[in-house]
């Protein structure tokens, strides 16, 4: 069974993180699946928003620490692959770990009133440095206290500090996401587009977010098909034969 799917509300993708016996937890095979989600969402034509939650009564608990994946920053929103599309979470329960990641580096996030975010890595010993580019995106001294102490932010602390847009009823967020979601399939897809590429690229990036681009471009170079054509001519001792990929 996939563990994320899809399915589509004319215009608007909806995405479910699908594991829910392990509390939707990122594994090697999720992020496969969310990387390849973004991908086909970038380059679809009828896709204009997209809506991700999870499936069962929480949004995501993290990592999988029993199946822990080596290449999450793939699997998230507007990181692993590029999208001027705009990308919404819907967020019930909880969102720990990758989940408030996720919600940092989406473009819009409607959350439960009883839902919670949590990001315990000064409390395990660990930080892959993803939220040490916080500041861009949410308030510097709420979200300090929030990452530094460890505990758990609720839904309207979360709102006031820039994570999150707005506090529904529970059960409700998915509904509030697809009906904004609704609208702005509705408006003309090349302005929102640009609104959103213009609103991204002004946005501050921290440093692993910068890091993690260029090294997706250089990544890019290394695997093409210039790149065994250089060497290969190199080897050979002949002209090379560029074609641009």
């Amino acid at each position: 069974m996939s563990v994320v799917l899809t399915e589509r509300d004319g215009h608007v993708l909806i995405v479910t993180l699908n594991r829910p016996e392990v509390r939707n937890a990122w594994n090697p095979a999720l992020v496969h699946e969310l990387r390849a989600t973004w991908e086909m969402f970038a380059a679809s034509e009828a896709d204009r928003v997209c809506v991700v939650r999870g499936a069962g009564p929480l949004f995501t608990a993290g990592i999988d620490l029993k199946d822990t994946p080596a290449d999450g920053f793939w699997g998230m929103p507007n990181l692993g692959v590029p999208c001027d599309k705009p990308i919404l979470l819907a967020v019930e329960g909880a969102a720990i770990g990758y989940g408030s990641v996720m919600c940092l580096l989406a473009d819009m996030v409607f959350a439960a009133s009883d839902a919670y975010f949590l990001y315990p890595e000064t409390r395990m010993g660990v930080f892959q440095g993803l939220m040490g580019g916080f500041p861009g995106r949410l308030q510097y001294k709420g979200g300090l206290q929030w990452l530094l102490t460890g505990d758990r932010l609720n839904a309207e602390r979360a709102r006031e500090i820039g994570l999150i847009n707005e506090v529904i009823a529970p059960g409700q967020a998915f509904a509030r996401a697809l009906e904004v979601a609704r609208t702005i399939a509705g408006h003309a897809p090349l302005v929102v587009q640009a609104i959103k590429a213009l609103a991204l690229n002004t946005v501050p990036k921290g440093v692993m977010e910068q890091n993690f681009h260029l090294h997706r471009s250089l990544d890019k170079i290394a695997q093409s098909h210039d790149a065994a054509e250089g060497l290969a001519a190199f080897r050979e001792k002949r002209p090379t034969q560029f074609i641009g990929r």
